[in-house]
């Protein structure tokens, strides 16, 4: 082939794209457009990457695979190697949520709630050589790569880091469920720090992090909303004219049951 693009998809969610056509020759012009990369691959072997712009192949930008190849500038025999696009453009719309409810005890009720947490996170990828050499091994290599196989990669670890400071919160600093709305901007920005982290050692950064909602089930809440009731009933009538009230209702649905 005398010119080799990828001119993307219509669907910003691809992150690899495989050139079908791995023949190429020296004089062959790759057009990598603005916000990809494309990485150069033979024989499982990476031998450059390219960015933005119009590169002609020669020995003078592929040396290394040159001097393998025993190729000399001028020599038009084809030879086969691969060619991976990398989209390197802000992906903004990635989704997580908790798969399985977190099951905690309120520290001001006492009573098991089963918690759950979405929210959003923007990505990009500023180290394509670093994702490709630590990724790219364990994703199957086929022709599109989108974005939904490295969510599935990471998903795991992201859960994790999730649960692990919902529960530090309600249970170590004995934050109500109920209250954590308010301890959500706090916690989005401790596991920004920890998520960025992650995902900077596969080339990724972490533009964004956000949750959404936490929240748990209504008839979780049910349980919660009988204490409030009896707490207030507690307030307007008094400690002692509520447990005689108290008294009276237990002594009525005894009374139901025999």
């Amino acid at each position: 082939m005398d010119r080799v693009k990828f001119d993307g998809l219509k669907s910003r969610d691809w992150l690899v794209y495989k050139h079908p056509n791995e023949k190429l020759v020296l004089g062959t012009q790759l057009i990598v457009n603005e916000g990809q990369a494309a990485i150069f691959v033979k024989g499982g072997q990476i031998y450059d990457v390219f960015y933005s712009g119009t590169h002609t192949l020669s020995t003078d930008n592929l040396p290394v695979l040159s001097s393998v190849l025993n190729l000399f500038y001028g020599n038009k025999s084809p030879f086969t190697a691969e060619i991976y696009f990398i989209n390197l453009a802000t992906k903004l719309d990635l989704y997580w949520g908790t798969p399985d409810p977190i099951q905690l005890i309120d520290p001001k009720y006492f009573v098991k709630l089963r918690i759950r947490a979405y929210g959003q996170l923007a990505i990009r990828l500023d180290e394509p050589l670093l994702f490709f050499k630590e990724i790219i091994v364990s994703l199957k290599k086929d022709e599109l790569v989108e974005y939904e196989k490295v969510q599935d990669y990471f998903r795991g670890t992201l859960v994790t880091y999730i649960k692990t400071a919902l529960a530090n919160k309600i249970i170590k600093e004995k934050i109500s469920a109920l209250d954590i709305s308010a301890e959500i901007p706090s916690i989005s920005n401790d596991l920004k720090g920890k998520i960025s982290e992650e995902l900077k050692l596969y080339g990724f950064t972490l533009i964004n992090f956000y949750i959404q909602s936490i929240n748990f089930p209504d008839e979780d809440f049910e349980q919660v909303n009988l204490i409030l009731q009896d707490k207030a009933r507690l307030e307007i009538m008094g400690e002692k004219l509520y447990e005689r009230n108290r008294s009276f209702d237990i002594y009525e649905k005894a009374a139901m049951q025999t």
